[in-house]
């Protein structure tokens, strides 16, 4: 009894002493306390009286966080946890505490096996929030969660990413092993896993911390049969030779008994560049403004420019962005004029460390400034293209899709012609069709569309459409239809709209002059299905009584129409209603067994949620009946591949 009494005596001495320092401002530290001690109700009152009384503050935030992490951890009530998240991201979306809450959702969503609302976190975290360490361990999560995901591709290149974040580090090393490891167990890429080893032999060889991943990357390297390269000399790179090469021609033109003269370094304020180190310290690695610098007419942001593009060409992306942003502040603070070549090395510099927004960014800020950078940078591409640096294409074209919409198409035709060089076709097509999308009227991409579809991908029924749409010798309902998906398939939901109007109005017209009775059933069942895939793209708009009209007129006209369930199925799906999509996708399929549109959106739903298994023994089910369905075809193989 005395050992009970005891104990609940200690127990009101530490809380006097917690609600005591709530009153004294210390409530934070009371909350902590709380938690200590097992008191989570309190420990959440507390909290919340933190986030009440201080609305805005630091303390607020901390307290915001410290919220949700008592639901996950202690109170085990995940939903709320969430909850608590995402009111903070909300409330303060640049804090630190925010980049936090968003990768312990993060972390939430990878063990639930929600690998795309994971990736959203990580990757939000790495781009708006660059400079916290946290961005570096969200960077190794998103790829972690690609590669679980069996987003192998993506996986591949963020572990790049991580490398050229850390260019001096051991963590680079170790990126780069898991990048040849999903090569070679998942890509099945035995070339390409050549090929990063050696790479990282060459330029890690002989970097202090790394000789374990070193000593692996050889090994393997000697089980694939590959030469193993010599390391690299650190100072043996075009940086160092060409530093090399100045400071040798200033001490032969200097005079006795000079001082060199140090570039004049204007004083700017500066923002982070989010590349992890400082302007400053690079060029302090190099002597600074003392070492290195402009000739007569040279400035200071000259000399980072020239050495920016040297290490740009030894792929030392993090140091040569930060100089790169450095160089530009400083000419824009002093109002002079910048080659859009620089811009566009920044913005890949951002890309190949896995900043993809930064990168848009700073392309964007450039193209408001002078409407020339755009078709500089297009030019660029195409001098890569032409000189077969392929590569250097893909990414030139790449980092300006966006920024002008009437360029796009162009950019994109681009894109597809330098897939088509790398032997990446599905990456081709799908190229050509962004274009289209753009522009359904467009011959060359509609043209290059055909072409990549009939001899390289073997697909001669829709590279026969569109070869048709190309010379302007079709406008039937099939072919309107394709142009329609296409336009549908990358948001131009407009767009699609028109086509879909106008492949119903050819099924219409053609109608009212056929008396047969069977081309009168295929007719009517095609003028249905054009207004059905109208209103889901009115649908798409945001504009839902109209499109609820539009599928109450086409009910009243074709009460027994098979895709009526279709389009009530998809209409569900757009508003959340998941159960009752799924009926209405069943009813379909069981109305019209023949019929391939609910099968394969009841399947992509099946694959959207992780279903795969259903979605296999749904279009294997299908294939039954009808064993030479391309789409299905197309569908079903990779997703069986995956599961092996």
């Amino acid at each position: 009894m005395k050992y009970v009494n005891y104990s609940l005596l200690t127990a009101l001495v530490v809380l006097t002493a917690v609600y005591t320092g709530c009153l004294s401002g210390n409530a934070l530290d009371a909350g902590d306390k709380l938690v200590e001690i097992k008191d989570y109700r309190g420990a959440l009152e507390a909290y919340q009286n933190v986030v009440d009384t201080k609305p805005g503050t630091l303390d607020a935030r901390k307290a915001q966080l410290a919220i949700g992490t008592l639901y996950f951890k202690h109170i085990k009530q995940p939903a709320k946890g969430v909850k608590a998240y995402e009111t903070l991201i909300a409330q303060a979306p640049e804090s630190n505490e925010t980049a936090e809450a968003r990768y312990e959702l993060g972390m939430h969503h990878y063990r639930q096996g929600n690998y795309d609302e994971a990736q959203t976190q990580f990757d939000t975290i790495v781009n708006q929030f660059p400079h916290l360490n946290l961005s570096h361990k969200a960077q190794l999560m998103l790829a972690k969660s690609y590669e679980d995901g069996k987003k192998y591709e993506q996986a591949v290149e963020v572990f790049d990413n991580f490398a050229h974040r850390n260019p001096q580090s051991p963590r680079a090393t170790q990126a780069l092993v898991n990048k040849a490891r999903i090569q070679r167990n998942y890509l099945n890429s035995d070339d390409e896993a050549k090929q990063t080893l050696q790479t990282m032999v060459k330029k890690y060889g002989k970097l202090e911390g790394a000789e374990s991943d070193i000593e692996k990357a050889k090994q393997e390297l000697t089980e694939l049969n590959a030469q193993i390269p010599e390391p690299d000399n650190p100072e043996d790179t075009q940086i160092g030779r060409a530093i090399i090469r100045q400071q040798e021609r200033r001490d032969r033109d200097r005079p006795r008994n000079s001082q060199q003269s140090p570039v004049l370094k204007p004083k700017v304020v500066m923002a982070d560049s989010g590349f992890g180190v400082s302007a400053e310290e690079v060029m302090g690695s190099f002597g600074g403004g003392t070492t290195i610098a402009g000739d007569e007419q040279g400035t200071y942001y000259d000399a980072e420019l020239m050495i920016a593009k040297f290490l740009y060409q030894d792929e030392n992306y993090r140091d040569a962005g930060a100089l790169y942003f450095d160089a530009i502040a400083r000419a824009e603070a002093e109002k002079a004029k910048i080659k859009p070549h620089n811009y566009l090395s920044l913005s890949i510099c951002y890309r190949k460390l896995g900043m993809h927004q930064k990168a848009a960014e700073v392309l964007k800020k450039a193209a408001s400034k002078d409407s020339k950078v755009v078709d500089a940078v297009i030019a660029t591409g195409q001098n890569q293209y032409t000189n077969e640096e392929y590569e250097k294409a893909l990414e030139t074209f790449q980092s300006i899709v966006g920024i002008n919409r009437n360029k796009d198409v162009q950019i994109y035709w681009n894109i597809g012609k330098t897939y088509q060089k790398l032997g990446e076709y599905e990456k081709e097509k799908e190229a050509f069709e962004r274009a289209v999308a753009l522009n359904p009227e467009d011959t060359d991409a509609l043209q290059s569309l055909a072409e990549v579809l009939h001899y390289r991908l073997k697909d001669s029924e829709n590279a026969v459409i569109f070869d048709d749409l190309a010379k302007k010798q079709s406008n039937s309902f099939v072919a309107l239809k394709t142009l329609g998906d296409v336009c549908y398939k990358y948001g131009e939901y407009s767009k699609a709209q028109i086509k879909y109007k106008a492949a119903a109005r050819v099924a219409e017209r053609l109608l009212k002059k056929t008396d047969n009775k069977v081309e009168k059933e295929i007719l009517k069942h095609q003028h249905g299905y054009g207004l059905i895939l109208a209103a889901i793209t009115v649908f798409k708009q945001g504009r839902d009584a109209d499109a609820q009209t539009m599928l109450d007129d086409i009910t009243n006209q074709y009460p027994e129409h098979a895709l009526l369930s279709y389009a009530k199925g998809e209409f569900a799906l757009l508003k959340g209603d998941e159960e009752i999509a799924v009926e209405a996708f069943k009813k379909a399929i069981e109305k019209d067994p023949r019929s391939e549109i609910a099968v394969i959106a009841l399947g992509d739903y099946y694959v959207s949620k992780g279903y795969n298994d259903e979605a296999i023994a749904l279009w294997e089910s299908f294939l039954e009946k009808d064993k030479y369905n391309a789409k299905i075809r197309r569908r079903l193989q990779p997703l069986k591949d995956n599961s092996e």
